[in-house]
């Protein structure tokens, strides 16, 4: 009897670490940036390569993995779960992340071209720039963090494939860039929501610090609306597949999550931040494609 439960324990502990791994690691976050370049190349009708979306995959997961234990002591303070986590393995993190950057420089080098190799430099450079200087800015703009972060997504999720296939910009990367950004300000302004105490006490003016809490939600309530206006528009002219019309689902989608917020705890907060706003750019795909082959069949 004993054996069994002592292997249902080893069993789930084992199956919460990796979960853990997975959501706290960055490899869930990450996952987002290859998924929207994937909706942006059905939505404006662009091959996909998986060259493309593995360096794609790394790009985001490098900043995010770097951004997570670099701040491990500063969030350990509050009882984060993902710093606590990581706090165990900070000691692997070198190894693993100079695998990360063995794997894309082998990538950049075997698939890449001049172009790519510019924007991915200028994406990290910002990123990292964040990080050791322009962080600050944060404490004297209100908002600078949510739109610096919003900014990066969308210009990774909506210039990636222009850049690897070295093609001309037109009004549609535009289109697809605005809808990006609003949809990722919700999420990253849902992220900030529960680290307000934080941000609070680094005088950091993040709009969750600057509104409160509910005054932010009423305004994620807003930009969950609006955030669908460059979409319809792009459909009205005809520079986006018409397809793309069912990504309204997720202005229920974000309505949901969002309103969760209104009662949730900090931690709860976390939890929700890390799977239902994150899992909104991974569902996107999932979306068109069985849209796409529902019509084909």
């Amino acid at each position: 009897m004993n054996l069994n439960v002592n292997a249902k324990n080893i069993e789930f502990e084992s199956l919460n670490s990796l979960k853990n791994e997975i959501f706290y690691g960055g490899y869930f976050a990450a996952l987002g940036s290859p998924c929207l370049i994937v909706s942006t190349s059905i939505i404006l009708n662009i091959k996909i390569s998986l060259p493309m979306l593995l360096i794609a995959y790394l790009l985001p997961l490098m900043i995010y993995s770097y951004d997570y234990y670099k701040d491990i002591d500063k969030d350990i303070k509050n009882n984060s779960e993902r710093a606590i986590f990581l706090k165990k393995k900070a000691d692997r993190y070198p190894y693993v992340f100079g695998l990360y950057v063995t794997l894309l420089i082998s990538l950049l080098i075997l698939y890449s071209n001049y172009g790519l190799v510019a924007f991915i430099i200028a994406i990290m450079t910002g990123g990292i720039l964040y990080n050791l200087v322009l962080k600050d800015l944060t404490k004297k703009i209100p908002a600078f963090k949510n739109i610096f972060t919003a900014v990066t997504w969308a210009l990774v999720g909506a210039f990636f494939p222009l850049f690897y296939y070295s093609m001309d910009i037109n009004l549609s990367f535009i289109v697809v860039f605005l809808l990006i950004f609003m949809r990722c300000m919700i999420n990253v302004i849902f992220f900030d929501l529960k680290d307000i105490d934080n941000d609070k006490s680094d005088g950091l003016k993040t709009i969750p610090v600057t509104l409160g809490k509910k005054a932010t939600i009423k305004l994620l309530h807003v930009i969950n609306v609006i955030a669908f206006f460059p979409l319809i528009l792009g459909i009205c002219f005809n520079m986006i597949n018409i397809h793309a019309i069912f990504l309204l689902i997720f202005l229920f989608y974000g309505y949901f999550y969002i309103n969760k917020a209104n009662l949730a705890s900090s931690s709860e907060l976390e939890t929700s931040a890390h799977t239902l706003a994150d899992l909104e750019f991974v569902l996107w795909p999932l979306l068109m494609t069985i849209v796409t082959l529902s019509i084909l069949l």
